[in-house]
């Protein structure tokens, strides 16, 4: 072999190296990428102690969040109220406390008729109403106070008279009095009333 075909022939076998080492390479630089692909996919942050224990626990937040919900639920229904006071006991506690009954009389005066009067029966919030009455008027009503306090109210309505007047007495005393001027108008009277003590 002459010289010159001697070179040539470790030309192109370095030739053929050089791409045989350039494909490698390539091979090499594809393995990477599709490896950094795979891993990217399958990424999971370095594990730590606390992190394996909040894997565990997860569910530990709903527990305690349910547990919670169902202690307010009993404690807004009266679960641990405990067993209610017999009846005894609330029959003596109330004989204790102060109780009286007392005569109340309404008036309503004027002239004429009264469209509608009502008035407090019980002393605490019932009413009854009397409509197109012919004036005075006057009714008289037994009302139980106590423990706590009663009311008496009585309210009027007057017609086309010049002026409608209301009072009322409790055991014999006038307590209220009033007395609305004009047509149309209306007037009211009212007294509490308290227990008498034992």
């Amino acid at each position: 072999m002459s010289e010159t075909q001697a070179k040539a022939t470790d030309a192109a076998e370095d030739e053929v190296g050089k791409e045989t080492e350039e494909t490698a390479a390539a091979e090499k630089v594809e393995d990477t990428a599709a490896k950094a692909v795979e891993s990217d996919s399958a990424v999971s942050p370095p594990t730590t102690k606390s992190g394996k224990l909040a894997e565990k626990t997860w569910w530990l937040p709903w527990l305690l969040g349910v547990a919670a919900l169902f202690v307010a639920v009993l404690v807004l229904t009266g679960a641990f109220d405990g067993d209610p006071e017999p009846e005894e006991q609330i029959r003596d506690r109330q004989a204790v406390l102060p109780k009286s009954t007392h005569t109340v009389v309404y008036e309503v005066s004027g002239v004429g008729k009264s469209p509608e009067i009502r008035y407090v029966v019980d002393g605490t919030a019932q009413t009854e109403k009397v409509e197109g009455v012919d004036l005075p008027w006057r009714k008289e009503v037994q009302i139980t106070v106590g423990p706590g306090i009663g009311i008496a109210q009585l309210l009027a309505a007057n017609a086309d008279a010049d002026s409608i007047s209301c009072s009322v007495s409790v055991d014999g005393q006038v307590v209220n009095q009033g007395v609305a001027p004009g047509q149309y108008s209306n007037v009211a009277c009212s007294a509490v009333i308290r227990p008498n003590p034992k």
